[in-house]
């Protein structure tokens, strides 16, 4: 997969296709949005909607406890990473862009029921929602015998670990990260 470009999203499953051959798409949707400087309040961009075709066993697997929620009229968001490509279709004279991922992890993040009034189940961000809820799902993967994050941070600065996913979040403009890498690093 040389010179792939990769990506990693969280957003809400739209609908699950399941075909023939044992396959499945998981149509997810993110809405970007942005913190106008004048206002400073975040505008919504249109919405992106990705085909994403699980291609380890472990994503596979998630496809069915999605499936699950879904049918239990849940609004599931999830985590994707992979490799994003662009397919081409033309229906009835009209020519259609996919994005397509094709992923090498996906995670449900939480499965809750829908909001009123929301009909596909999809939410959109609008920059100021909790991006903490369900993270502890997601956590759960992480290696038992490695220590948590707090509890690292906390060993290294003596002071008491803080669970950053219990503290209230509030709407601000993305930080870079600091030092933890470097474009010329090799992954």
């Amino acid at each position: 997969m040389a010179g792939e470009p990769s990506i990693e999203l969280k957003g809400y499953v739209g609908r699950v296709n399941d075909f023939q051959n044992g396959g499945s798409i998981v149509t997810v949707g993110v809405t970007p949005s942005y913190q106008d400087k004048n206002t400073s309040q975040w505008v919504d961009k249109p919405q992106l909607w990705f085909d994403v075709r699980p291609i380890s066993n472990e994503a596979k697997g998630v496809v069915d406890e999605i499936r699950n929620a879904k049918q239990n009229n849940l609004s599931v968001r999830v985590l994707v990473n992979g490799g994003l490509s662009k397919r081409v279709s033309e229906k009835d004279g009209k020519t259609y862009e996919h994005l397509e991922i094709a992923a090498r992890t996906l995670v449900v993040m939480s499965a809750k029921p829908k909001q009123q009034g929301n009909q596909n189940g999809f939410q959109p961000n609008y920059g100021q929602q909790n991006y903490g809820q369900g993270v502890q799902n997601y956590g759960q993967l992480a290696n038992p015998m490695t220590p948590a994050y707090g509890a690292t941070q906390a060993s290294q600065t003596g002071q008491p670990a803080v669970d950053p996913w219990s503290q209230p979040q509030t709407a601000q403009a993305p930080q870079t990260p600091q030092g933890e890498f470097e474009p010329d690093d090799e992954f």
